[in-house]
């Protein structure tokens, strides 16, 4: 579907130099990148310190535009340096001392993620509840997650989209569930964003965060995060930085006085020249639209699936794509060299133990890609 956005070829130049399927680990540059920065490097050079007249506002308007992305009103995101810094913000806010201490998660959640909330809970004395993979190692069943949540649970911490097997959430019922026994749902959406809907408000999203190295565009250095604008006044982050301060230019000494909303949790001096390089990337995805890329992945990775296991391939990713996010697992013997080989021939993809190789086309990709790399596995396993 949607054969008229491979007219956007061009904006990503390394897709002349190379079959690239590897967009929910790091999506294509934007030509328009290389532009800003030196938008960026001029401004610093030629009037310095003066040049945070624009920049400032530069990070509010390039965090609007992740907001346009996830649903969320204007002024509701906030750039940090990364997922981890930003989960760093969101976990000071609380006490995990008393008795609603429990965190539920999933073992198909972030790694990162998932050591952050041991040690946390390891050190303040919380509790990590995690729900536990399926049989079939690709699933995580929805009322299972359900299920653990409780009186006792403060945080619900879950992936929209699986890193490994792009299996995806059924969100409305772990919120619907969370709201009823009290507790807070801290959504990652890291592996989504760009190529999955979302709706922060529509589903209730009490805190949502992710990045922009994957099917945003946006590349490293770029971390964001939305609190739901009431809890936003509510909470006191113990993570706070300069901006953080309601008049940071006042540079006042004492007790942090709160910024309103999400800024509170803007922390310290921010990543400005990662921010001008994810603007272009932004900016297209959300010219072109959610739910056209939606449509756009799903024709793509529909025909992956089904030309992997005509060829006898497992794919570790769910058959059904209602189901399953903008990449597809694929595995067969011996996937790691085969995915060097891959490399090494100018089919960009990429390996996770336990998984398989993980194949990911974004809006700019055609058909005859997806279809040539499948090829390209038949041959190296043949020997060819």
């Amino acid at each position: 579907m949607h054969e008229e956005l491979l007219a956007r070829r061009h904006d990503y130049p390394i897709l002349d130099r190379s079959t690239y399927l590897i967009n929910n680990s790091l999506g294509a540059m934007h030509r328009g990148t290389r532009a800003r920065l030196q938008e960026f490097a001029d401004l610093w050079d030629t009037v310095g310190v003066v040049a945070w007249e624009t920049w400032f506002p530069e990070m509010t308007r390039v965090a609007s535009l992740v907001g346009a992305a996830i649903g969320a009103p204007p002024g509701t995101t906030v750039m940090r340096q990364s997922v981890a810094d930003a989960i760093t913000a969101v976990a000071s806010c609380f006490d995990l001392g008393g008795h609603r201490n429990r965190i539920v998660t999933t073992a198909a959640d972030w790694p990162g993620t998932h050591y952050f909330w041991t040690e946390q809970c390891a050190r303040a004395g919380g509790e990590l509840v995690v729900v536990p993979y399926e049989a079939d190692g690709v699933t995580i069943d929805t009322q299972r997650i359900v299920d653990a949540i409780d009186g006792q649970t403060l945080l619900v911490s879950v992936s929209l989209v699986q890193f490994r097997t792009s299996a995806l959430l059924e969100l409305a019922p772990v919120v619907e569930a969370a709201h009823a026994r009290g507790a807070l749902v801290l959504l990652d959406a890291y592996q989504g964003v760009g190529t999955v809907p979302v709706d922060v408000v529509g589903h209730g999203v009490d805190m949502c965060l992710g990045g922009s190295v994957k099917f945003l565009c946006g590349g490293p250095g770029n971390g964001w995060l939305y609190v739901r604008p009431d809890l936003a006044e509510t909470l006191r982050p113990a993570a706070v930085g300069w901006i953080s301060h309601e008049q940071p230019f006042t540079f006042d000494w004492g007790a942090i006085r709160y910024a309103p909303g999400v800024q509170r949790f803007a922390g310290g001096t921010p990543n400005v020249p990662a921010a001008y390089a994810a603007a272009p990337g932004y900016e297209a995805v959300i010219d072109i639209g959610i739910d056209r890329i939606r449509e756009r992945s799903m024709s793509l990775t529909q025909p992956l699936v089904e030309g992997a296991l005509e060829r006898g391939f497992a794919v570790r990713s769910p058959l059904d794509p209602e189901r399953r996010g903008g990449h597809v697992t694929i595995d067969l013997p011996d996937a790691e060299r085969v995915h060097h080989e891959l490399i090494a021939r100018r089919f960009v993809v990429d390996h996770r133990p336990g998984g398989g190789i993980r194949v990911a086309p974004h809006f700019y990709n055609s058909a005859d890609e997806c279809t040539a790399v499948l090829e390209e596995m038949e041959q190296i396993r043949a020997g060819g």
